[in-house]
């Protein structure tokens, strides 16, 4: 049935709200006063469940409101290129007004974000072919950070050596990126086996927790007052008074070895467009701001009710709001309506263009960039085949992965032609969904939707600009620690963590980790720019430098080249994750014949009838244990070997015994499957199962 099809058949009050409890829903929870009963968690709403307008809307809410401090982000930096002077003349870099450029490149990634989360979600199935456009599942796209480095070099490279306008670099840019934007479509292309090759579960729940790391730095920025502020904060006096050459005493920085200090003009965070107020990074009343909202959502998750506990996000970081817009420090607003009045009711995109150049040396840099956003695209869509309670293997997961692909590569073409820098799938959402227990894709077309109409409507976008950055922050740092717990849970369930993979994973985290922390150990100090090199050694090193100075894609390619050189790990046979169930298998016996020419895979039909020969039997359904031998020989795992006949007759007194009707059910789901040389039985199994 289409989504249209279900919005006809339902009455007016189950299509607004839904059919849930509402007394469940929105009764809180008193967890000191239950006697020790459990707390019932939330509902969980899979991918294809019906929410109700109102709660699809409240749900698209919060994923577009963790995605705006992000998404707007990457236009705000490159915008910020359009401010200024030539130096040692009056001419402005920028033809046109910078506030205006900066207003228009964020409403264009809002429109163009919403438009293709909306192609993301939908999962449109391409005609006569196996292939689908976007994944199909509450997964939304985002401006990627990853290019922001690139194009802030390559944007001033532009303008300060070649004389170039703002407009003019930007536009070349944005030419460049419509051909570099062809990769992530070509890898839709390739066969799963090899993509699963080059990233598996190790390499994208890496990439992922490395996203999430990087991620709440950002978040703690905004907590403390602001990016800008954070990267320009001088840190605070060593000693409690300083004696200033002057005589007088004064906070301060000390100076090395002089006895005396300076006092440290510090950074005053803000925005006079959005607010009155201006404190140093990491003022206490920034601190505040966003501690309130952090610590509503941990009281809504020990009190609230079901509804209230899915909506904590969004309610949190409103409740955060209203505080901030109604107090004050020192009789000045933390909140103010300047930028909003400032904003047009109606805007959209083309309302103001560049003109399209290309630029060849930042070819390979930002061929550089796509693969890594290949990399999160493939790993942020099996963390939300994870967080939706689908298999992140198989065919419907591999149909679902190279659509994401497919629509990452086109994301980027599109988003150029329509003057935004390229989208990628968003990590952000994976918490959202972890957090909420929505994976419903209604979410995802209502957070399209949201996007779309923030980006039109420039009222109603300028508002959200105006959430204050140390409310943002409490909000954000708590989603993009869920971001790391969805990478931990990739690797987690991938392939067992052998020497091999801690071997991957320890060389990754450590060099990623490590500059993170440290992020001047890999600066232009490395590879000196001298006068003599040339434009595509130049971009070749602007490459190399922005992959060894940015943790997560430096853990990225780490991983990536130590999964394809290291070999396989022989010592250790046996195999578990998700492509095998709770089923062991030994590698050196024989199976099912793979695409390779081996035994190695149990056929999936054995487990079925095995577990139907139990219902049948009335008993109950462990996981299943097996150990596939030779011909006709099918053991219990961790016992000894218990022999059939070569006709399937019955096993030996050592195996358990199952009744005469759970034996039939086994043989019938078996019968439309020809024991083939090498496999057991289904009925072989099902009597073997401990």
């Amino acid at each position: 049935m289409s989504l249209l099809e279900e919005i006809r058949n339902r009455p007016v009050r189950e299509l607004l709200v839904g059919t849930y409890d509402m007394r469940y829903l929105c009764m809180p929870v008193f967890p000191f006063f239950r006697k020790g009963r459990g707390v019932p968690p939330p509902r969980f709403f899979g991918v294809h469940e019906f929410l109700g307008i109102f709660v699809a809307l409240v749900m698209g809410l919060q994923h577009a409101l963790a995605m705006v401090g992000g998404l707007i982000t990457p236009p705000l930096l490159i915008s910020n290129l359009a401010i200024g002077v030539r130096p040692g003349t009056s001419i402005p870099y920028a033809k046109g007004d910078p506030s205006e450029i900066q207003r228009y490149l964020v409403q264009a990634a809002l429109i163009v974000c919403g438009i293709m989360t909306f192609f993301q979600v939908a999962g449109f199935r391409l005609f006569r072919t196996p292939f689908q456009l976007g994944a199909g599942v509450l997964s939304c796209m985002g401006v990627s950070f990853t290019t922001v480095p690139i194009a802030t070099s390559v944007i001033n490279t532009l303008m300060k050596e070649h004389g170039n306008t703002f407009e003019e670099a930007y536009g070349k840019l944005l030419g460049t990126l419509m051909l570099c934007s062809i990769i992530p479509s070509l890898l839709s292309f390739f066969p799963i086996r090899m993509i699963k090759k080059i990233f598996p579960p190790i390499v994208c729940g890496v990439v992922i927790m490395l996203i999430g790391v990087h991620l709440i730095g950002a978040g703690f920025k905004n907590w403390g007052g602001g990016a800008f502020c954070a990267d320009n904060y001088l840190h605070g006096p060593t000693s409690t008074s300083c004696l200033l050459p002057n005589g007088k005493y004064a906070n301060g920085t000390m100076i090395y070895k002089t006895g005396t200090c300076y006092v440290s003009p510090g950074v005053n965070c803000g925005d006079k467009t959005k607010t009155e107020v201006f404190l140093p990074f990491g003022a206490q009343q920034y601190i505040g701001l966003g501690f309130i909202v952090f610590f509503s959502i941990i009281v809504l998750e020990v009190f609230g009710s079901p509804f209230m506990r899915n909506a904590s996000v969004i309610l949190a970081l409103l409740f955060g709001y209203m505080i901030a817009a109604c107090i004050k420090f020192k009789g000045k607003k933390y909140v103010t309506t300047t930028k909003i009045d400032m904003a047009p009711g109606i805007t959209f995109l083309w309302t103001k263009t560049f003109p399209i150049g290309f630029y060849a040396p930042a070819i390979v840099p930002l061929c550089i960039v796509f693969i890594i956003t290949s990399i999160e695209t493939v790993g942020d869509t099996i963390a939300t085949l994870e967080a939706s309670r689908m298999a992140a293997d198989g065919t419907d997961a591999t149909r679902r992965i190279k659509g994401a692909l497919l629509n990452d590569g086109l994301s980027g073409l599109f988003s150029a032609l329509a003057t935004s820098l390229p989208l990628t799938t968003f990590a952000q959402n994976n918490g959202v969904i972890s957090l909420t227990n929505v994976a419903s894709r209604q979410a995802g077309f209502a957070a399209a939707f949201w996007l779309l109409l923030l980006g039109i409507l420039g009222k109603v976008g300028a508002w959200i600009t105006t959430i204050p950055e140390a409310v943002l922050g409490g909000m954000t740092t708590f989603l993009f620690a869920n971001v790391i717990a969805s990478g931990i849970k990739i690797i987690i369930n991938g392939d067992p963590l052998t020497r091999r993979s801690r071997f991957i994973l320890a060389c990754s985290l450590a060099l990623a980790f490590g500059v993170e922390l440290v992020p001047q150990w890999a600066t232009n100090n490395l590879w000196p720019v001298t006068p003599n090199m040339s434009k595509g050694v130049r971009g070749i090193r602007d490459a190399i430098i922005l992959v060894l100075s940015t943790s997560f894609t430096f853990g990225a390619v780490t991983a990536l080249i130590l999964n394809l050189i290291i070999p396989l790990d022989s010592s250790n046979p046996t195999t578990t994750g998700p492509n095998h169930g709770n089923m062991v298998v030994d590698d050196t016996t024989s199976g099912k014949e793979d695409e390779d020419g081996d035994y190695s895979v149990v056929p999936p039909y054995i487990k079925q009838a095995a577990t139907t020969a139990l219902v049948v039997a009335d008993k109950p359904v462990p996981p299943l244990a097996i150990t596939v031998a030779p011909p006709h020989v099918v053991v219990p795992a961790a016992a000894a070997p218990v022999e059939s006949g070569p006709s399937g007759s019955s096993p030996s007194s050592s195996a358990s015994p199952v009744t005469d009707g759970a034996a039939a059910a086994a043989m019938a789901a078996s019968d439309s499957f020809k024991a083939r040389p090498g496999s057991a039985s289904a009925a072989t199994v099902a009597a073997t199962v401990v």
